[in-house]
């Protein structure tokens, strides 16, 4: 089938005559995980996102789908497992999206972990995340880390583990997704904002009035079910909805920036300390490698977060603390991006503390939303709330996107464009 602007018409010209089974509002990994279950399941779904697909967090991660190492240390192991086992079905029906990855954590002295700590995390990590058995950690002295990744700060380096993990383009694995919803009869619009929730009698909610963005017309979908899958953005569809909780959104900002390969090139990605007791990512992708993410509150302006002068100089004093012979600088910077975390507020904790659990608020009216998480959870996070669905319309069916093929699926892997 084609996706294209004319199928965007035909179906802008249908919506009005028909009533969804579920209609989901944001286009991100989440929204098209879930577009994916429902139609899977046989639910007739419509998603709709008031900008591109993917434009928003889908867009500005890591760009990696990882099992979440860092999660061991605030000793989230329900995270790591269940992750871990998603990152392993990522792979298994993607992987023309989701490429190995391999990874060194330096040991340093004065580290995060020591080397007996490092080990026994990485192995618990590879017991929790079934790791398969040619992927599973190996633990280097200093003289094999230095053979890998000659730039490492030499003074400190005690040695490493060297562990997998998985990269991917984040955005592209969101629409390879909506497209394999696409071919078994969803709908799936962007540039459809949703400005005001319908109720019936019953105070329950029955349609949604959006805009349609592209030509200014407004358009009424109806529906069944409701699920509110907007990221950053949930909070003010619970708004809409009137459903605000003592539960709410803390968002958090994670810059990258972009650098010349030859500037710091690397055979492998490096996770490592930074000051503060922070982790961060250096990545080699094709003709560059980029660095990051950064994690501080954010109460901007959501659809175009700021990358500011603090941000920049955080990565490159990092960056060159970790690899003092780069001497990075601004002017090596090439780009820069920007995106944000929708994660559950908990009083007093820091944004580094806070937990990339997913949430799901539950509306008196109907509506449901789901929030926080991670990329590499997004099939789980569908599964958990299309769960929900199907018991309110009765619907006994299963979620089978564990063995789901994505669109594009057997095609050649093209490593660099990763």
């Amino acid at each position: 089938m084609s996706w294209n602007l004319e199928t965007r018409n035909n179906n802008l010209s249908s919506i009005s005559s028909e009533t969804y089974d579920l209609v989901i509002i944001g286009g991100g990994i989440t929204g098209a995980g879930i577009l994916l279950d429902a139609t899977s399941r046989g639910l007739k779904a419509i998603l709709i996102e008031k900008e591109d697909f993917a434009s928003g967090t889908s867009s500005r991660s890591t760009k990696l789908i990882h099992g979440g190492l860092r999660y061991l240390k605030n000793l989230e192991f329900k995270i790591v497992r269940e992750t871990g086992k998603e990152r392993a079905i990522a792979y298994k029906n993607a992987p023309h999206l989701v490429v190995p990855e391999k990874m060194i954590l330096p040991i340093q002295t004065g580290g995060t972990y020591g080397k007996l700590m490092t080990s026994f995390a990485l192995w618990m990590y590879d017991w929790l995340a079934d790791v398969a058995k040619p992927e599973r950690r190996r633990m280097l002295n200093k003289e094999q880390t230095l053979a890998l990744e000659p730039n490492l700060k030499p003074d400190l380096l005690k040695g490493s583990g060297f562990y997998s993990e998985y990269r991917t383009d984040d955005a592209r694995l969101t629409l390879e997704i909506i497209k394999t919803a696409q071919k078994s009869g969803a709908v799936a619009l962007n540039y459809i904002e949703a400005t005001t929730l319908k109720y019936n009698e019953n105070g329950k909610i029955n349609s949604i009035v959006a805009n349609d963005n592209l030509n200014n017309n407004s358009i009424e979908i109806k529906g069944k079910a409701f699920i509110n899958a907007c990221g950053p953005w949930s909070d003010e569809i619970r708004q809409l909805d009137q459903s605000m909780n003592n539960k709410r959104l803390h968002l958090t900002k994670g810059v990258h920036i972009v650098i010349d390969s030859y500037k710091l090139p690397l055979k492998n990605s490096v996770y490592f300390d930074v000051e503060g007791g922070r982790m961060i990512f250096a990545i080699p992708r094709g003709k560059v490698t980029y660095i990051g993410t950064t994690d501080t509150n954010y109460d901007g302006k959501k659809d175009n977060p700021n990358v500011t002068m603090e941000d920049v100089n955080y990565l490159i004093n990092a960056a060159n603390e970790m690899f003092p012979s780069i001497q990075l600088k601004l002017e090596d910077v090439q780009s820069s991006w920007s995106g944000l975390r929708p994660l559950i507020h908990e009083e007093g904790k820091s944004p580094s503390e806070l937990s990339r659990k997913d949430e799901i608020f539950l509306s008196p009216k109907g509506l449901i939303t789901i929030a926080g998480g991670k990329l590499t959870g997004y099939r789980i996070m569908a599964q958990k709330v299309v769960d929900i669905v199907c018991e309110r319309l009765k619907i006994n069916q299963k979620c089978i996107t564990d063995s789901i093929q994505i669109n594009g699926y057997g095609k050649e892997i093209d490593k660099n464009r990763f």
